[in-house]
């Protein structure tokens, strides 16, 4: 094969990079990922630390898919106006044993109610290689821009919960990796919010999907937008996670649009962006009449 001749005219097909942990200890996770049972995989697997699984001295970054290859680690997942993230990522998985686990079929519990999580931290030197490690993907594809540095909750909300909010974005971030607002907008924007009218839910989901989540625009804080505004708080405000639309989240929001979507904000902090809506179902409609 002749390559004396390379076009210019190219660019990679992976635009996302995933972050998730595992729920287990080293060996019970590389047996899921690697054996043909398991029915899932990652093209990286991060050891942690104090794991007695784990017989090597030092722990390292071991590769399980090429990175050229379609690994299975996304499921049925959304970022921007792409669905089935798994064609267009990177997936890394860190050894780590947070679970969290659901009740939908629970009649006695609501959507705000039905899950159960318990979060572990993450090891130092574990974090130090994925730092290392998502350093030399993001050189390696340059259109992994920081808003598609992602989390497994990111793009699969209603499902999943890792890498939970222990997990340490800000550090990441320092580093050069994904995304995080800058603290003085957020002050701004909670002041703007504060002293005047706060965005309408309508707003906020729309603010939402600008960013890039999933979320449709129903005027309802339903279901779904619960989920996608847990999933944005497990990202960007970690200390408080309860999938409510108040002034905080939404300050912190208009700041991550401001610093990476300036052109959906107005000079006065109106959103610019157009969405679509979505019909309420029959229920809500139904809710909606009954209150008048």
């Amino acid at each position: 094969m002749n390559q004396q001749h390379v076009s210019e005219n190219y660019n990679t097909r992976v635009k996302f990079l995933v972050v998730h942990y595992t729920v287990g200890d080293w060996q019970s996770s590389l047996d899921v990922l690697t054996k043909s049972y398991g029915q899932v995989s990652a093209h990286y697997l991060i050891p942690q630390e104090f794991d007695g699984s784990y017989k090597e001295k030092e722990l390292e970054v071991y590769q399980l898919v090429d990175e050229n290859l379609r690994a299975w680690h996304a499921g049925p997942s959304q970022w921007e106006n792409k669905q089935g993230i798994n064609d267009q990522s990177i997936g890394i998985e860190l050894v780590n044993s947070s679970t969290c686990i659901y009740q939908w079929q629970n009649s006695t519990l609501d959507h705000r109610n039905d899950y159960l999580c318990n979060y572990h931290d993450f090891s130092p030197k574990q974090i130090e290689l994925l730092i290392e490690l998502s350093k030399g993907i993001l050189a390696r594809h340059p259109e992994i821009t920081p808003t598609r540095v992602l989390g497994h909750s990111d793009i699969q909300v209603d499902l999943k919960s890792d890498p939970g909010p222990r997990f340490p974005w800000h550090t990441l971030y320092k580093h050069g990796i994904g995304a995080w607002y800058d603290d003085n907008t957020v002050e701004k924007y909670w002041r703007l919010f504060t002293t005047s009218q706060m965005p309408s839910i309508a707003e906020a989901q729309c603010a939402l999907q600008t960013y890039g989540y999933g979320i449709k625009v129903t005027t309802e804080h339903d279901e779904q937008s619960f989920d996608h505004f847990r999933a944005f708080q497990l990202h960007f405000r970690p200390w408080l996670v309860n999938g409510e639309v108040d002034v905080k989240t939404m300050a912190r929001l208009w700041a991550l649009l401001e610093k990476y979507f300036p052109e959906s904000l107005g000079v006065d902090g109106e959103l610019l962006s157009e969405c679509e809506l979505i019909s309420p179902t029959p229920e809500i409609q139904e809710v909606q009449q009954q209150q008048g």
